[in-house]
């Protein structure tokens, strides 16, 4: 084996490996998430043979109407009513979770198959609808298998920066292609002409109230009706789920004008809520950047994380920065009946 071919073969194992880890914590975020909101409901079907062991989760939301309507929308529920199980989950991270060990990846999706078919077996018994939500391309062969007849939608880009092993931002920037750099070296440039610096700050009390405003804001402009103090129960929340949890403030002029709720999980930031203040005079486009990407990417590197997961949304302005991108499905499993 040459030494090319070898390096191929290691990348696609830590890709496989990645995945792994993404979708085990996205279905133990479900969980946690379900035990905080009483709309929704949480179980799991598994399985244990000699193909190996695997776990799915699946969320049932009791009442799709008890969902603002744009929640709904973004869960691509926005034309369902009653029940709707989830299988594979979802809701909390906005990605398919699942667990397996002692599997080949061949296997794991014969496994997988299998474990979708018991679950919306089981779903279909009291729910009104069964569908799957935020399912990645490499999952929804199995879901498929399990379901040929279900209608199938894409549903956005899940978007990943990796990071690699480096010690600070001029590192990172080497290893990208000219046209890369030179986007991220824009971005360096203007933020630095307005004068903007970072700070990170855990959350609080204080934080929280200074931060839901900005986020309100980010959400109205997105058309997501939430007013602040549905901002505040939501990070409140999100601060009771699994990682550890802080916020990568930005400032102009002596006052803050973004926040950037953020996590750490293992080698992973993940950057997910943004809030931004309006203020007379302030380049909005260039805040935006350096709160969503360029403050986060120096936070993650300085904590020695190899990768930063920004999710879903907003896709052109990631992957013109060197974010890798992965499709995402929405399956109908089963028809809706009323």
């Amino acid at each position: 084996m040459n030494r090319r071919t070898q390096r191929s073969l290691q990348d696609i194992e830590g890709k496989e490996l990645m995945n792994i880890a993404r979708n085990a914590f996205a279905m133990m975020d479900d969980k946690a998430l379900c035990a905080l909101d009483v709309r929704l409901d949480y179980f799991e079907v598994q399985t244990r043979s000699e193909r190996g062991r695997g776990r799915l989760p699946v969320v049932v939301v009791k009442q799709v109407n008890s969902l603002n309507d744009s929640y709904r929308r973004y869960l691509g529920l926005a034309s369902h009513e009653g029940s709707v199980a989830l299988v594979g989950g979802g809701p909390a991270r906005m990605r398919s979770g699942s667990a397996f060990a002692g599997i080949t990846d061949e296997q794991r999706r014969d496994l997988l198959a299998s474990l979708v078919a018991d679950a919306v077996d089981r779903a279909a018994q009291t729910a009104d609808a069964v569908v799957s939500p935020f399912l990645t391309a490499a999952d929804l062969p199995a879901y498929l298998n399990a379901a040929p007849s279900a209608a199938v939608r894409e549903q956005g880009v899940w978007c990943t920066l990796e990071i690699g092993e480096v010690t600070d931002i001029a590192g990172f920037l080497q290893q990208l292609p000219h046209r890369r750099r030179r986007t991220w070296n824009r971005d360096i440039r203007d933020a630095d002409a307005l004068g903007l610096e970072h700070d990170v700050v855990p959350l609080s009390d204080e934080v929280v109230a200074e931060a839901a405003a900005g986020i309100a804001n980010v959400s109205q402009r997105n058309d997501i009706s939430e007013s602040a103090d549905i901002v505040t129960w939501r990070i409140n929340n999100f601060y009771r789920r699994p990682g550890k949890h802080f916020f990568v403030r930005t400032w102009w002029q002596g006052s803050v004008v973004a926040h950037m709720m953020c996590r750490m999980l293992d080698d992973a930031v993940d950057a997910h809520t943004i809030g931004i203040s309006d203020a007379p005079g302030l380049d909005r486009r260039t805040v935006y950047h350096t709160a969503l990407i360029l403050g986060p990417l120096r936070v993650a590197i300085d904590h020695g994380a190899r990768r930063l997961e920004l999710g879903i949304g907003h896709e052109t302005a990631k992957l013109r920065r060197g974010c890798t991108g992965e499709d995402i499905y929405f399956a109908d499993l089963l028809p809706v009946r009323y």
